[in-house]
């Protein structure tokens, strides 16, 4: 790991030293960054003159004092042993400048301990680097009682300089991402031996399908790195001794260890891995767990966290987003869940089991409760969700052009939406429908996608119910779009798949970058298109191609999907955005109230009978001819000038 650190200050422009007791290390290094490189220059990532550069800035030596005799900051990445870390630390610090700073890369030992090895222990801060370094880029950055702010300040600097997301806290066992995610991990075991759950299936199905993780907790113990229940064993010993016995080892976690079933890796953990056996996880087998069992305690240990002032609610969401990979925030998923179901879990635990000092609510938490923020059910938890205020859209309006930009914004979950997430767009709806500032809506994606469909949490409760709801709410809001008073253009920046192409399919127009494709993957995973696609998409391009792109379920790219109908227009990459804005602009000089019936006429005379549909074209135009709009576009043509249209 050390080697990718360094790889990440020379890409950033730093001139580095790599250090190590033999040379044969120093080698197996290069060879890890040689392979790293020469992967990305096969994917047209970077040339073989990025790479020469960035290897120009690095030197390999192991000689300590040539290589910390002039340094700004020394980052170590020895193994976690205390006892070898002080003793690095000692001896580099005793040949650095006296303002060097050394960052000791630890996901778990006390920086306090770490730093009495220091010649001066305020220049001494904890740097928790995610494995791998090149894809994970959240770094904890952590205080102990004697750390300088400078120290702090130029880790930060550096850190970001490397590419990383820079999160704060205070010299607390297992810091943020560890300290979340092992207690969690722990009460999995817990509700396991408690007899909540009749085996491990059932918890790691409710985990990962209902809360949306990427892995269950007990899964994943038992093939991190091929079985990590021996790891996990020890984090948990350590909290134990210093955040009380409570929060010691579960009971199967112990009973494994002592039988060296580690996981994977020795054919036995919390799943039986031998002959083998894949142990996939079944979506259904969560239906009668509810997660909120395992959830409810970790919320609790991050408000722990807060009230300690150790770090900020915000910092834990990011933790838990980029170092744990969860699909929301810690906070975010305790008010979609309700803080009131929070408390009154953490309740029943605490009685039920001889009151654990873990079970123990918060003062914040039980205070929260008694002010009636209970999270978006109320407008207002950890987070307020009042107007303009969301979790997964972001407004981007143009007061000048007219145009609002109503962005999907879940880059790191591909803009799948779920059921908070639909809800917001409805809300965004209705605030750019109220906005006089707003003459055209544009739906796009953040980052590289455009929308990825849906999650399946509403599948794993084994209920009907939940899945017809979760079907029903983008019928509604997707109707919304398409009887919408205003324009809207879907900018498919990406790729649009499931969900995400029926999102595009109730918008007036659609232009597609030449990068993106769109994709119904629905029948290969035993479901049915069930956002609008069966009855859109043919009304759209004819029932001959919509059967092909429903049953084949092939991607379609730009060219085809252009041929075909699917879209209005297709661009570049480079060009896509000006393409979009420039139809927006267009749409946004029109006459509202002219673009509003017309929306109407085409919607709802296409459900009826055609001498039907034509009386009610004939009745809306002769209400049009009223208007101040009409008086206006006929003036200005006259007058060889572009018409200002009001919407009157």
């Amino acid at each position: 790991m050390g080697a990718l650190i360094a790889a990440l200050a020379a890409e950033a422009g730093y001139k580095v030293k790599i250090r190590d007791i033999e040379q044969k290390f120093l080698d197996r290094g290069k060879e890890t960054l040689n392979s790293v490189y020469d992967r990305r220059i096969s994917q047209k990532r970077m040339t073989e003159a990025d790479k020469k550069k960035i290897f120009d800035r690095m030197t390999f030596l192991v000689d300590v004092k040539e290589a910390v005799k002039d340094a700004d900051i020394i980052i170590e990445a020895v193994p976690e042993i205390m006892d070898l870390k002080k003793s690095v630390l000692k001896e580099a610090t005793a040949l650095c400048p006296d303002d060097c700073v050394f960052a000791t890369n630890t996901s778990s030992l006390s920086i306090a301990e770490i730093a009495t090895a220091a010649r001066k222990p305020g220049n001494v801060v904890g740097t928790h680097y995610f494995n791998p370094p090149s894809r994970m880029t959240l770094l904890e950055i952590i205080k102990h009682p004697k750390t300088s702010k400078s120290a702090i300040d130029i880790a930060e600097k550096v850190a970001i300089a490397m590419g990383r997301a820079v999160v704060h806290v205070t010299d607390v066992p297992g810091f943020i991402a560890n300290r979340i995610f092992c207690n969690m991990a722990n009460e999995a075991d817990w509700a396991l031996a408690q007899g909540e759950a009749k085996d491990a299936f059932q918890i790691d199905s409710a985990i990962k399908y209902k809360l949306g993780l990427p892995m269950g907790m007990l899964e994943l113990q038992d093939t991190l790195g091929g079985g990590s229940i021996d790891t996990q064993f020890h984090v948990m010993e350590y909290f134990g001794e210093t955040m009380g016995k409570s929060y010691g080892p579960a009971p199967i976690l112990e009973k494994c260890f002592k039988a060296r079933n580690y996981g994977r890796k020795t054919g036995k953990g919390y799943y039986d891995w031998s002959r083998g056996k894949t142990n996939e996880i079944p979506m259904n087998a969560g239906a009668d767990f509810n997660p909120i069992r395992v959830l409810a305690t970790a919320v609790n240990e991050g408000v722990k966290l807060i009230e300690m002032k150790a770090t900020t609610m915000e910092e834990i969401d990011i933790a838990v987003l980029l170092g744990l990979n969860y699909p929301r925030g810690l906070f975010r998923l305790a008010d979609s869940v309700g803080i009131d179901n929070i408390v009154n879990e953490l309740d029943r635990l605490y009685k039920k089991y001889k009151k654990e000092p873990r079970y123990k609510v918060c003062t914040t938490l039980t205070k929260m409760v008694k002010q009636g923020k209970l999270g978006r059910k109320t407008g207002e938890g950890f987070y307020s969700y009042g107007p303009g205020e969301y979790e997964f859209i972001k407004l981007d309006i143009n007061k000048d052009t007219r145009v609002g930009k109503l962005i999907l914004n879940r880059p790191n979950r591909a803009n799948a939406f779920n059921a908070d997430m639909m809800a917001e767009i409805n809300k965004a709806l209705g605030e750019l429908e109220q906005d006089d500032n707003v003459r055209c809506v544009v739906i796009t994606g953040a980052g590289a996608n455009f929308c990825g469909g849906a999650d399946f949490a509403a599948f794993a409760t084994g209920r009907v119910e939940p899945a017809i709801d979760f079907s029903e709410a983008p019928h509604d809001v997707f109707t919304r779009i398409e009887t919408y008073p205003k324009p809207v253009i879907a900018a498919i920046n990406g790729p649009a798949m499931g969900g995400g192409l029926e999102l595009a399919l109730a918008c007036d127009i659609r232009i597609m970058s030449k990068s993106a494709m769109v994709r119904l993957p629905e029948l290969t995973l035993g479901l049915l298109p069930g956002a609008g696609a069966t009855q859109r998409l043919g009304r759209l391009i004819g029932w001959a191609r919509a059967r092909e792109i429903i049953l084949l379920s092939d991607p379609i790219y730009a060219d085809k999907a252009l041929e075909w109908g699917l879209v209005n227009l297709i661009a570049e990459p480079k060009e896509f955005m000006k393409l979009v804005d420039e139809k927006a602009i267009i749409f946004a000089e029109g006459a509202p109230l002219a673009q509003k019936l017309a929306k109407s006429l085409i919607y709802y005379g296409a459900q009826a009978d055609q001498r039907s549909a034509l009386y009610l074209e004939a009745a809306l135009s002769g209400n049009i001819a009223m208007t101040e709009d009409l008086n206006e576009g006929i003036v200005a043509m006259y007058g060889r000038r572009k018409p200002k249209f009001t919407g009157k």
